[in-house]
């Protein structure tokens, strides 16, 4: 019924393999309900949100070599590897050389998301960084490929970043604990930060 009724909703969503359907599609917002406000009331108006927003873009989605689904996706990646609203364009460009080079996106979120582990809570296993998962991009098997389906429900700001992403030759990046991305070419260059960051405090680290 809802596929039906909105323009950016496809049978990706019902791919058997995604945790939720809906998710990545109920916009974020501020909304007022009339006391009494079914579940289905609140899911359309939330759908409408996103309509909303997708609407402003349709031009550019449409000229996409990518569906909505997989913009979703993506931008709900970068909304949680993404440290700042300004950093997210660039984070999207990282995310999209990575595709076209045929790497695996590599992303922390993603693995995160598809073992069910709050990023907050603790380190991820071996076991599950490797784990051949539907959404985790970490694995070879994923090399090239988004996950099945968007991890969060991502900002105006992220789908800006992925439909407009910044252009540059880089294929990583790291953030350190006060939010400052850092941009890199190589996975030397990737390392090195990292140490940097730790050397010098800079590296967040589970209590």
């Amino acid at each position: 019924e809802l596929i039906n009724d909105y323009w950016f909703l496809s049978d990706d969503i019902l791919n058997e393999d995604i945790y939720y359907p809906l998710e990545g599609y109920l916009f974020a917002s501020t909304y007022e309900f009339y006391e009494g406000s079914s579940v289905k009331d609140i899911v359309r108006k939330m759908l409408d949100g996103m309509d909303d927003v997708l609407s402003d873009y349709k031009d550019e989605i449409e000229a996409s070599n990518y569906s909505v689904h997989e913009l979703l996706t993506l931008a709900s990646i970068v909304e949680l590897e993404g440290s700042t609203s300004d950093d997210r364009a660039g984070v999207a460009g990282v995310f999209y050389n990575r595709l076209k080079s045929g790497m695996s996106l590599g992303s922390d979120a993603t693995t995160y998301y598809a073992a069910r582990v709050d990023f907050s809570e603790r380190d991820l296993y071996l076991s599950e960084i490797n784990d051949v998962n539907a959404y985790n991009t970490r694995p070879a098997a994923m090399a090239g490929k988004l996950p099945v389906g968007p991890i969060c429900s991502p900002s105006r700001e992220s789908i800006e970043a992925v439909i407009n992403p910044e252009e540059h030759d880089y294929y990583y990046f790291v953030a350190d604990k006060n939010g400052d991305t850092y941009f890199m070419k190589t996975y030397a260059e990737h390392d090195a930060k990292i140490k940097e960051l730790q050397a010098s405090g800079l590296w967040y680290e589970y209590n």
